[in-house]
C-alpha cells in the first residue's frame, strides 16, 4: 500500500513538474472535451497554443504567454492545449511541431498561424491588431494597407488592384505576402526595399491580414510567402520562392527566371517595316526607336538598343524605325517635330505610350524602361494606332 501511495505521489509530482500553466494562470486550459464549446462554438476570438509539456521551446514561451494572458484578461481569450493528453482537438490544425500557435478569428474553421516573436509585448500587439480588424470589419470599414516606406519603391498591392497591376501585365513581378506583426517579415523588409531599387522588375507586397481575398486565392498560410510571377501569361504560372531572403539571392533568382513557355520574346533588335513586324515586337511591352536616316548615327543608336535589350529579355522587346517613314504612326506617339533619335515605350495591354526624354545611352534607357515597368513613369493614353501597311513608305 505504501508503494502505491509513493507511486501516486511521484506521478502527481511529475505532472506538476511538466505543467506549464498552473491554476492561477490566466491562460485557459483547453482539452478535447471543452475545445469545441469554448473555442469553435463561441463568437469570441481566441489565441491557442498547442504544446507538449516536455518541449523546451514551450517552456521558454510559458512565462511570456502567461504575462500576455494576464494583460489581456477580460479583453481577449488566450488558451493552451496539451497535445500529449488532448491531441485529438489539435489534429485538424496541422500541428506538426511545438509550440504551434493559432489565432481563431472570424473563420474558426481556418485559423491563422501566429509566427511573430514569442514575447509578451509582441503577442499583445498582435491580438490587439486582430481585435481592431474584427471590430472594423463588423462596422463595414475597409482596412487599407500601410503605404510603402519613403525609402522604398515597393508597390503596394490590394484585393482591388492586384489583377490590373500583376495578372493583366506582361512583365514579371516579385510579390511578398506579409503580416505587419511577423518577425520574419520585419527582417526581410530592408532587403525587400533594396531589391525594389535594384531589380529590373516590379517588386511588390501584400498585407495578407488585410487583403484576405488574395491571401486565400494564393494559399498564404505562413509569413512571409513570396511568389514570382513570370513575364507573359500569368494564369497559374506563379512560383513560390523558397531561397535565401537576402538581396544577393533575390537578385540572382530574378535573373535566372525565364518567360513562360509559349511567350514570344524577341532577343534581337529588328527594323520594323510592317504591321506584322510591329505585332511581333509588341506582343509584350515594346520599346521603339525612331532613328535618323544617316547610317553612322543610325548604327550608333542601334548598338545602344542592342546592349539594352540584353538586360530586358523577358520584360520588354525592342525594335526600330527609320524616322519620317510612318508619319501618322509617329504623330500618334508625339514623335514628329523633335528630330531623331527618339524612343517611345508602348504597352498595348493598357493602351499607353511613354516618351523617353534623356540622352540616348544604355544606362539612361535601362532606367527609363525600369520606370515604365514599375509604373513610376507617366504615360499618355491612346485608343488605337494607325496601321503601318496603309501608310506611304519610302524604304
Amino acid at each position: 500500500m505504501k508503494s502505491f501511495y509513493s507511486l501516486l505521489l511521484l506521478s502527481f509530482m511529475i505532472t506538476q513538474c511538466f505543467a506549464l500553466y498552473d491554476a492561477d494562470s490566466k491562460v485557459i486550459k483547453l482539452t478535447k472535451d471543452n475545445f469545441k464549446q469554448l473555442v469553435l462554438d463561441s463568437g469570441e476570438p481566441w489565441l491557442v497554443e498547442f504544446y507538449a509539456p516536455w518541449c523546451g521551446h514551450c517552456k521558454a514561451l510559458a512565462p511570456e504567454y502567461n504575462k500576455a494572458a494576464k494583460a489581456l484578461d477580460g479583453i481577449l481569450k488566450i488558451g493552451a492545449l496539451d497535445m500529449t493528453t488532448d491531441g485529438e482537438a489539435g489534429q485538424p490544425y496541422g500541428v506538426n511541431s511545438y509550440p504551434t500557435i493559432k489565432f481563431f478569428g472570424v473563420n474558426k474553421a481556418d485559423p491563422i498561424a501566429y509566427e511573430g516573436e514569442r514575447k509578451k509585448n509582441a503577442i499583445v500587439d498582435y491580438l490587439l491588431d486582430r481585435a481592431r480588424e474584427i471590430a472594423l470589419n463588423r462596422l463595414g470599414v475597409e482596412i487599407k494597407p500601410q503605404p510603402a516606406n519613403d525609402d522604398s519603391k515597393v508597390v503596394v498591392l490590394t484585393d482591388a488592384n492586384f489583377d490590373e497591376q500583376v495578372i493583366n501585365s506582361q512583365e514579371a513581378w516579385f510579390v511578398e505576402f506579409y503580416a505587419p506583426w511577423c518577425g520574419h517579415c520585419k527582417q526581410l523588409q530592408p532587403e525587400w526595399n533594396k531589391l525594389s531599387h535594384q531589380a529590373d522588375i516590379p517588386i511588390a507586397k501584400v498585407d495578407a491580414t488585410a487583403q484576405t481575398e488574395l491571401a486565400k486565392r494564393f494559399n498564404v498560410e505562413s509569413y512571409p510567402t513570396i511568389y514570382f510571377f513570370p513575364a507573359g501569361n500569368k494564369k497559374d504560372t506563379h512560383k513560390k520562392y523558397e531561397g535565401e531572403r537576402n538581396l544577393e539571392a533575390l537578385l540572382k533568382y530574378i535573373k535566372e527566371q525565364k518567360p513562360v513557355d509559349g511567350q514570344s520574346i524577341v532577343t534581337d533588335v529588328i527594323q520594323i517595316t510592317s504591321d506584322e513586324k510591329l505585332n511581333q515586337i509588341c506582343n509584350t511591352l515594346c520599346v521603339l526607336g525612331f532613328l535618323p536616316s544617316d547610317k553612322k548615327e543610325q548604327e550608333d543608336a542601334i548598338q545602344i538598343l542592342k546592349k539594352t535589350s540584353l538586360s530586358l529579355t523577358g520584360r520588354a522587346n525592342l525594335g526600330w524605325f527609320i524616322g519620317e517613314q510612318f508619319d501618322d504612326f509617329e504623330a500618334e506617339l508625339s514623335v514628329i517635330g523633335e528630330g531623331y533619335p527618339q524612343v517611345v515605350a508602348v504597352d498595348f495591354n493598357i493602351k499607353k505610350y511613354f516618351r523617353f526624354k534623356k540622352q540616348l545611352t544604355v544606362d539612361n534607357l535601362n532606367e527609363f524602361v525600369r520606370g515604365v515597368i514599375k509604373k513610376t513613369e507617366s504615360g499618355q493614353s491612346f485608343s488605337s494606332l494607325p496601321k503601318l501597311n496603309s501608310q506611304k513608305q519610302d524604304l
